[in-house]
């Protein structure tokens, strides 16, 4: 007998979460032993599986629900898992055996983190700052340590200490492989800004998962308590893991220690496309190497696509080398060609989708949400939105301002963060003078200065210097020093009523206080009033939170979790994410890069823009390297595999780059399609070829186009990535033209130059 046969016997395919299962999802199901790793090919039903096969462990083989443990990328994943695990277990009758630990990467961390705090450096419950308040405190450290933002660019050294904390390198492993100017100065601010932050009792998104790790790594008996509770461990998406989820999930399976090991990674080589964000594809490439003698199982069944949709995928994604080997199929019907079209232009190109659009919606009497247009970056969606606009049909564009990004919003959540945390510097800054309350920018800059001082002496949190500065009127004035008494007490007022309050009450309490809507209404512009709107939906908002939280539990159980809720509130709105909103506007066409379309399918999908130097892009990187290619392709294959039933690729003749003009090469991954997968078809929606000058010399920021290329040698400019840097060699002319730039930090990189152009001075 086979192992699979004697693992079948274990539970037969007439229970219901087993017998909707093809052969190789059953199989990853009953294999619950040991490593395993399932290569999950594009809607192949991962998800279907890994649901089952954590219902198999709680309900067939009577595992602790407690000792399961399934992380994910985004809430909307999670949701949608814990959804399916509840539906399996309750179809069985084990619905009471409790629920197993399931949500994303940092939530999971979160309340570990929460769990332990006493092992963090924390004296009080943390706050969780996002992108821009990390920024504002790295701004803080730069000035700490006198370091000129003209020179060493803010953003850029935001991102190399995220992708130290991606790697799990801390400042001292940081500075010890700094190897020149810039990577020395981001050592010393790095160093600077986890000081602050940790003062401030705040992580930030890398820091939740590097100190969870740190916990584990550094404390053996909680290292052991959480591999003896996550005895089975589920990972999706593995192929989106970074170093430092790595190695806490290494960790948590015992790897180290030879312990159980039961870990089930799920995956997909050929859809990793967050390099930029620090996943590494070795994670996956390597995970039988890494958990000798693991179990593989390859789902290539595809339940989503047409043979013709996924015949010509994975034509293109075959010519990548960092891959396992599969074959995606499935039974699905034919379907029709993949329409290939060229335009004009771009603004013929949305003519063309929207277009197409009402066609089908006229023919085929689709839904506005059966309809996505993917693009590589997020400059395309203009000329789209436009003619959706002109033509009245419904759109979102996924990855815009966030709800909870928005001024109004992020006000009020920067109020119920410093009523939890009053150490949370970036917040108290934020809400001193908002609404207006006469402490002006003067003052912030005195206080900044007081406080910047106080720090580079002694650890001192801004909230105390604001109650010396309510109480010292030599800090400031004494008109102002009252000022910020009353927002003093008004905070102390706020803190001392929370823990008896509601959610909403809190929320309605704030906005009597400080006026905030009467402000809004005062103002009576199409804006405010939007605002306002705005401030009703985070109400409403709020009240659902309560109703999930507390609708099962008794009235001096609901009193006991409302001191918790502003806490689990405030974790649940920072961690939330473009696409966990997605659902918020249904009937509407959908328009994304191709990086949020992961995870996504639509009837019908227009990925358009595929040319070359655009998509693949070459960004700022010049020439890119067979590495970038296979990941641009990868992305290609990506944003093909959404499509069920009908896909378009369009591409532009000419297209704007920085306000000029110039011919475009077809993408090179339409050569890797066989062209009996593709429809060429003539679209006529304009044709204004001739009233464009291609390659003006207003491309490069001159009155007139150099006459040599070798004018260019010796000219200085400052790179927002890479520094300073000098142009050593040219070749080429017109859009074609390249230099090579060596950068005082001790690299040297080719650029084609109309996309560094104005980095010049």
């Amino acid at each position: 007998m086979s192992d699979f046969e004697s693992m079948g016997s274990l539970a037969p395919p007439s229970v219901p979460y087993l017998s909707q299962l093809n052969d190789r999802q059953r199989e990853a199901v009953l294999h619950t032993e040991g490593p395993l790793i399932v290569l999950a090919g594009a809607g192949s039903g991962k998800t279907k599986m890994l649901t089952s096969r954590i219902a198999h462990l709680i309900d067939a083989l009577k595992v602790s629900a407690y000792q399961v443990l399934a992380v994910t990328f985004t809430n909307k994943a999670a949701a949608e898992m814990r959804e399916r695990v509840d539906k399996n277990l309750l179809a069985l009758g084990s619905g009471h055996l409790g629920q197993p630990e399931i949500g994303t990467f940092h939530s999971v961390c979160v309340r570990l983190l929460r769990r332990e705090l006493a092992f963090t450096p924390f004296t009080q419950p943390f706050t969780i700052y996002d992108d821009s308040d990390q920024l504002s405190l790295i701004k803080g450290a730069m000035s700490v340590l006198q370091i000129d933002d003209k020179n060493f660019n803010p953003k850029a050294i935001q991102g190399a200490i995220n992708r130290a904390k991606c790697d799990a390198l801390e400042p001292a492993a940081a500075s010890a492989t700094a190897t020149d100017v810039f990577s020395r100065q981001v050592a010393r601010v790095y160093e600077q800004y986890q000081k602050a932050l940790f003062a401030n009792q705040a992580l930030d998104f890398g820091e939740i998962i590097c100190m969870t790790y740190r916990l584990l790594r550094d404390h053996p008996e909680i290292r052991e308590k959480y591999q003896r509770r996550f005895r089975y461990i589920h990972v999706d998406e593995y192929q989106d893991t970074n170093r430092a989820q790595y190695l806490l999930l290494s960790i948590l399976a015992s790897r180290e220690s030879g312990g159980h090991q039961n870990i089930c990674v799920v995956g997909d080589e050929d859809q990793s496309i967050y390099k930029w964000r620090g996943a590494d594809i070795k994670n996956i490439l390597d995970f039988e190497r890494e958990y000798p003698g693991c179990h593989v199982v390859k789902l290539e069944q595809n339940y989503r696509s047409t043979k013709t949709i996924l015949a010509a995928a994975g034509s293109v994604i075959r010519n990548n080398q960092a891959r396992k080997d599969k074959t995606l199929w499935t039974e699905n019907a034919d379907g029709q060609k993949i329409v290939r079209a060229q335009l004009a232009d771009e603004r013929a190109e949305a003519e063309m989708v929207v277009a197409e659009i009402k066609r089908h919606l006229g023919e085929s009497h689709r839904a506005y949400s059966d309809f996505a247009i993917f693009y590589r970056t997020n400059a395309q969606s203009r000329q789209f939105e436009d003619v959706l606009r002109r033509e009245k049909i419904p759109y979102q564009v996924v990855g815009g301002l966030r709800f909870y990004d928005r001024k109004e919003i992020k006000d009020i959540l920067c109020y119920l963060k410093c009523i939890v945390n009053p150490s949370d510097s970036v917040s108290l800054k934020r809400i001193l003078n908002v609404p207006g309350r006469g402490i002006g920018k003067t003052t912030l800059e005195k206080l900044d200065q007081y406080y910047v001082e106080s720090n580079r002496i002694g650890s001192v949190s801004f909230w105390e210097v604001l109650q010396r500065a309510a109480q010292d009127s030599k800090l400031t004035s004494a008109g102002t020093a009252k000022k910020i008494s009353s927002f003093v007490e008004l905070m102390k007022k706020l803190m001392m009523n929370q823990p008896k309050l509601l959610l909403s009450e809190l929320y309605h309490e704030i906005l009597d206080e400080i006026g905030y809507v009467r402000v809004l209404r005062e103002e009576a512009t199409e804006e405010s009033l939007a605002r306002i709107e705005n401030l009703e939906e985070f109400d409403t908002i709020l009240q659902e939170f309560e109703e999930d939280h507390l609708e099962t539990l008794t009235d001096s159980q609901k009193l006991e979790k409302k001191p918790e809720l502003l806490s689990l509130f405030i974790e649940q709105s920072t961690l939330s994410s473009d696409v966990d909103q997605l659902e918020a506007s249904a009937s509407s066409v959908k328009l994304m890069t191709l990086h949020s379309s992961k995870g996504l399918e639509f009837p019908v999908v227009f990925l358009v823009g595929m040319e070359d130097g655009l998509f693949p892009s070459v960004r700022n990187w010049g020439e890119p390297t067979d590495e970038d290619i296979e990941e641009e392709r990868r992305l290609c294959y990506v944003g093909m595999t959404r499509a069920r039933e009908v896909l378009y690729l369009s591409g532009a003749v000419i297209r704007r780059i920085w306000g000029d003009v110039s011919y475009q090469e077809p993408s090179r991954f339409f050569s890797e399609i066989p062209e009996e997968h593709l429809e060429m078809r003539d679209f006529s929606y304009g044709n204004r070829v001739q009233e464009y000058r291609v390659g003006s010399s207003r491309q490069f920021g001159f009155s007139k186009p150099p006459t040599d290329s070798g004018e260019w040698v010796g000219r200085q400019m400052v790179h927002p990535e890479y520094g300073r840097g000098t142009v050593v060699g040219s070749e080429g002319s017109g859009t074609d033209q390249k230099v090579t730039i060596h950068f005082t930090r001790g690299s040297e990189r080719k650029f084609l130059l109309r996309y560094v152009a104005s980095y010049f001075a």
